[in-house]
């Protein structure tokens, strides 16, 4: 098959902007006053210094009605979703996580579909209860409906008007199910173990409006590049099927348990095709951040208030810093190959505001190479010509197939889910 990215494309605007990074500079000016920045040591030093200062703005709410609430500074957030993202990392969550994920896939097999919004809603779906927990059923529809108009959006990128106010009250109608869940918690004292009850503890700081604020973030994080991280796995799969049998092997090899905790030695093979998919189909392509304060550094000047570009997809794309950049090459990551430039990966976004549910993200990944490799099979539709199509996001289009259970081999766990899931888990594969 033909390369999945062509260097030389230069209709796409990211490819564009990695020509002109290669003819003039890793620091450029772009339309707007904004300053893009392509070199990893400098990315990692605006952005660090940038972090430094960062606290969470006052909302709307807090100006119109004076609320004077103590300054929170991003660092301590973060602080608190890191902890819990390991937390949260356990067997015990990373088998209801699998078992929620099986059984939405489990519950659409047999019949040819879309295999992109498949593949979202299977893993996107699974990290609700990991965000804000044992909700209502109907309240869980709310956010579910929620949670695909943010998939839709992403998908379409222009609204009418009557689709704008549509979302809009939607979106006001999740943040509801929100607050309602996190004053029933501070009534009850129930303690759960999610997202939002790490973040339920800055409620006496920072007030109840703001903890919402601060979960609904959470929420429309696991909305969209999990979901797409997990389609782009299966195109990869489906265009490379010698990784997807060697991934296969691998996962079979496991004791049926074992899975759960996460063996990264035994699964190098699976960790190297997952590093590639994300290196090559990183999303979003580029991340931008308003300055918190005047920075400074070598040719790099941004003052307070100005924006400022990142962009993974440069850093990921350049011959600079890999060998043979656009090729699908997951044995790149072999030790002897590895690229040695630090800051040049970036999976998870830029340090030091990456990503807070890393430990948990990267989990879930090593779990959904086992969901379609060990208890389900997949066959693309002959009259479909899958590719990758990029404007922002890496999105796989024309990518039409079927699920099927698996046969289990000889010691596989096999096709049902994992003992122990939840009934709260299996409504949402409604």
């Amino acid at each position: 098959m033909s390369e999945e990215i062509s260097a030389t494309d230069d209709r796409r605007p990211e490819a564009q902007l990695l020509d002109r990074v290669r003819r003039e500079g890793p620091v450029l000016p772009l339309a707007g006053g904004v300053t893009g920045i392509y070199d990893p040591a400098l990315a990692t030093k605006v952005d660090k210094a940038n972090a430094e200062h960062l606290q969470m703005a006052e909302s709307l709410g807090d100006v119109l009605f004076r609320r004077n609430k103590d300054p929170v500074a991003w660092r301590d957030i973060r602080a608190l979703l890191t902890e819990q993202s390991g937390r949260l990392s356990t067997p015990e969550h990373m088998r209801r996580l699998y078992g929620r994920m099986h059984a939405y896939l489990g519950a659409h097999t047999g019949r040819q579909q879309d295999l992109t919004p498949l593949m979202w809603k299977t893993v996107s779906r699974a990290l609700i209860p990991l965000v804000i927990d044992d909700l209502r059923e109907d309240d869980t529809r709310t956010m579910i409906l929620e949670q695909e108009m943010r998939f839709r959006i992403q998908q379409e990128q222009t609204l009418t008007l009557r689709q704008r106010i549509s979302d809009y009250r939607l979106m006001r109608a999740a943040t509801r199910v929100i607050k309602r869940a996190l004053k029933e918690r501070l009534r009850s004292g129930v303690v759960h173990e999610d997202f939002a009850q790490s973040l339920l503890t800055l409620a006496e700081r920072i007030g109840l409006h703001r903890v919402t604020y601060l979960v609904s973030v959470q929420y429309i994080a696991i909305a969209g590049v999990p979901g797409l991280t997990g389609a782009c796995i299966l195109y990869a799969m489906a265009r490379h099927p010698e990784w997807r049998e060697r991934i296969r092997a691998e996962v079979r090899a496991l004791d049926p348990d074992e899975l759960y905790t996460l063996p990264v030695r035994k699964l190098p093979c699976t960790l190297r095709f997952i590093k590639e998919v994300m290196r090559l189909w990183n999303t979003p392509f580029v991340s931008r951040r308003v300055a918190s304060c005047d920075i400074e550094f070598d040719e790099v000047q941004v003052r307070k208030g100005e924006t400022y570009e990142l962009s993974s997809y440069i850093q990921h794309h350049s011959e600079k810093y890999w060998d043979d950049p656009e090729a699908f090459d997951p044995d790149r990551w072999l030790p002897s190959r590895r690229s040695n430039v630090k800051g040049a990966y970036v999976p998870f976004g830029f340090a030091p505001r990456a990503c807070v549910g890393a430990s948990v993200g990267h989990g879930q990944l090593l779990l959904f190479c086992a969901l379609v490799t060990r208890d389900f099979d997949f066959d693309v539709a002959p009259d479909c010509a899958p590719r990758m199509r990029t404007a922002g996001f890496a999105v796989p289009a024309d990518f039409r197939g079927t699920f099927t259970l698996a046969r289990p081999s000889s010691g596989a766990a096999g096709s049902t889910p994992p003992a122990g899931v939840h009934a709260a888990d299996v409504q949402l594969a409604g």
